[in-house]
């Protein structure tokens, strides 16, 4: 039984897009995504799909609009590590209007949200890159949230640097309590920011309208769903019921991926070594391949990562469920298969009922 309702839009028109008039649609230090025309034509169709002809028969109106929009910052920032309170007051305009921006087709205010966001990351992750290769004392007591969703938005820059200071000496602890060579471990450190700059310039603008379009449908109900056509083909695979992997579905956890559930009959359930809530840190091909940091990687590109043909090898450095990052990763070897997706099968019940 599918669990959501997909809303599939193969639509190939070409209207232009106009820019929002309260907005630049250039953000300085960013790289400026922007719409194309038919994401302006599928945002509108979307509108008029939701509202005529889903289920709910729901109203896309300002209050509508106010819930997309706390979804789509949480979407981007779940925890409040990017954004400045600044930020977030500029973007107290668009609450109650991003409803009649999506009626019209105007994605303007949500890609500049996005570009700001990719500005604040990407200053971010440079600042930590610069505190790395400072002089680290671990003998005093300090205390670093590294969750801060229920936490207030940053207030200033003075603060985000405070905060990400002592997140480059949390993980560098973190990485010390697996391995004492500190050059070693901050030329990991190192790394892993690289890789999450490098990641962040891969975004497109497919990236950012599913990303505000997952928010528009979930905002309607926990059900429904619209995908770009790279998400459709992995729904296509989902009907399909079968997949060449390791069994298990991950998801993204603080920039961590984690193991949400293990498929029965694939190779993770046959081989016991993997476990629900394990977290993946590194992937390596193969017997003898070399191991690659997928922390902070985004999770399409590690899931492409650890599937693979029938019969080859795959291993995945893990942190047991319920470890700290801190805990030293055992190594988990699995020769990838055929995974058959037996709960999506269809499957029928007769029943007699008698009624009066």
């Amino acid at each position: 039984m599918l669990k959501k309702i997909y809303l599939a839009l193969f639509l190939f028109a070409a209207f232009a897009c106009q820019a929002h008039p309260r907005i630049s649609s250039n953000v300085e230090g960013s790289t400026n995504l922007q719409p194309d025309a038919k994401q302006s034509v599928v945002a509108r169709e979307l509108v008029n799909l939701i509202e005529n002809f889903h289920y709910k028969k729901v109203k896309v109106d300002d209050d509508f609009s106010s819930i997309v929009f706390d979804k789509y910052l949480k979407a981007l920032d779940p925890g409040k590590s990017y954004f400045l309170q600044s930020d977030i007051k500029d973007f107290e305009k668009f609450r109650t209007t991003l409803d009649d921006d999506l009626r019209k087709g105007d994605m303007s205010a949500p890609f500049y949200i996005f570009n700001v966001y990719q500005k604040r990351y990407t200053d971010r992750v440079n600042y930590a890159l610069s505190q790395i290769d400072k002089s680290y004392e671990f003998n005093s007591d300090e205390k670093y949230t590294y969750d801060r969703e229920d936490m207030p938005w940053l207030a200033n820059s003075a603060e985000a640097d405070a905060l990400w200071s002592k997140r480059v000496k949390y993980e560098l602890l973190n990485l010390k309590i697996s391995s004492p060579d500190q050059d070693k471990n901050k030329k990991t450190l190192k790394d892993r920011y690289k890789s999450l700059i490098s990641q962040s310039t891969k975004f497109n603008n497919q990236d950012v309208f599913q990303t505000i379009m997952n928010a528009f449908t979930e905002t309607v109900d926990p059900h429904t769903s619209y995908f770009v056509p790279n998400k459709a083909q992995e729904f296509n695979e989902e009907l399909a019921r079968t997949f060449e992997g390791i069994g298990a579905r991950l998801q993204l956890e603080n920039e961590v991926v984690k193991v949400a559930e293990i498929i029965p009959g694939g190779p993770a359930y046959k081989a016991k070594t993997l476990n629900v809530n394990d977290r993946i840190i590194a992937v390596a091909q193969g017997k003898d391949g070399e191991f690659v940091d997928v922390v902070g990687w985004r999770i399409d590109v590690t899931v492409t990562k650890i599937k693979g043909p029938k019969g080859t090898v795959v291993r995945l450095k893990v942190i047991p469920a319920g470890q700290e990052l801190s805990a030293k990763p055992k190594i988990v070897e699995l020769v990838r298969d055929k995974v058959i997706l037996e709960e999506q099968s269809a499957k029928k019940t007769v029943k007699t009922v008698t009624s009066d």
